[in-house]
C-alpha cells in the first residue's frame, strides 16, 4: 500500500493598501462674481491606511503673461490648507481605511469666455495600487443676470487689448492697462450705436435675456463684435474680437 503524502496550500490574500477616491463638489446657483464655496473630499476606500496624505488643488488661470494668476479672487480656507500661487496644497496627514477627509475653500469666479476649470489631486506615502480615481477635475457653472434699461442709453465701455485674453477680470488686474470710451445705445428702430468722441464709427446692439452683443463698423467695414453676458444689474462683461486679427479686448460694458 502506498500513501501519498497531501501538500496543504494556502489561499492567496491580495496585499492590504490603500486606495483615495478624490471627489470635488461645485457649488450651485452661484452668480458671477460671487463668492461660493467649493468642497474637496479624499476617501480612503483601501484596506490599510493612508498616510502622509496630500492634496493639491488647481485654481482657474489667467491667460495673462508671463505671470500667470488666478482667474478669481479666493477668499478663506480650511486650516490644513494654503495657497501658492494659483494651486492650494493641503496636509491631510494619516486618512484610516474606509474614513475620508474634506477640505473647503471660496473663490469668487468673473465672467470668462473661456471654461473655469479645477483639479484636485491626492497623494499618499503608503502603497496604493490604484492610483487612477487620484485625480477629479469640475467646471464652474455660472449664473448671470439680466441689465434692463430704456430709451437712448449712454454706456461705458473699459477694456484692455491683447492675445488670448479671455475675461476683463484679466485687465483689471493690470488697470493702466485699461481705457475707456464713450456710447449710445439708441433706442430706435434700427437699435444703433453711436460713439461721441469717434464720429466715424457707428453699430448696432441687441439685448436677449442676459446676453449683449453689437457690432462696430466704419466705411471699411465691420471694425469689432462684441458678446458679453450680464455681471450686475447695470454691467455687462465679454470679449470684443476684430476681424483677420489675433488680438482680443475683453470689455465691460456699464451704464
Amino acid at each position: 500500500m502506498s500513501i501519498v503524502a497531501l501538500a496543504l496550500v494556502a489561499p492567496a490574500f491580495a496585499a492590504a493598501s490603500a486606495d483615495l477616491v478624490t471627489t470635488i463638489t461645485a457649488p450651485s446657483g452661484v452668480y458671477v462674481d460671487a463668492s461660493a464655496q467649493w468642497q474637496v473630499k479624499v476617501q480612503n476606500s483601501g484596506t490599510r491606511d493612508a498616510s502622509g496624505v496630500t492634496l493639491n488643488i488647481q485654481l482657474p488661470e489667467t491667460n495673462t503673461s508671463p505671470q500667470v494668476y488666478v482667474m478669481g479672487t479666493v477668499g478663506s480656507m480650511s486650516s490644513s490648507c494654503t495657497r501658492t500661487g494659483t494651486d492650494i496644497n493641503c496636509n491631510l496627514g494619516t486618512i484610516r481605511k474606509t474614513k475620508s477627509s474634506t477640505v473647503s475653500f471660496y473663490i469668487a469666479l468673473p465672467e470668462s469666455a473661456g471654461t473655469l476649470d479645477f483639479v484636485a489631486t491626492s497623494a499618499t506615502t503608503s502603497s496604493e495600487a490604484n492610483t487612477a480615481n487620484n485625480v477629479a477635475s469640475a467646471t464652474a457653472s455660472l449664473l448671470n443676470t439680466a441689465p434692463s434699461f430704456t430709451g437712448d442709453t449712454a454706456v461705458t465701455n473699459r477694456h484692455c487689448t491683447g492675445t488670448g485674453l479671455e475675461s476683463f477680470f484679466e485687465c483689471e488686474l493690470f488697470p493702466s492697462s485699461i481705457s475707456e470710451h464713450a456710447a449710445v445705445f439708441h433706442d430706435d428702430v434700427d437699435q444703433s450705436i453711436s460713439f461721441p468722441d469717434y464720429p466715424d464709427y457707428w453699430g448696432t446692439w441687441d439685448v436677449d435675456g442676459t446676453e449683449l452683443v453689437f457690432v462696430i463698423e466704419s466705411a471699411a467695414g465691420i471694425e469689432a463684435e462684441f458678446v458679453g453676458y450680464g455681471v450686475s444689474s447695470n454691467c455687462w462683461e465679454g470679449l470684443t474680437t476684430f476681424p483677420s486679427s489675433s488680438y482680443v479686448s475683453p470689455y465691460e460694458v456699464c451704464f
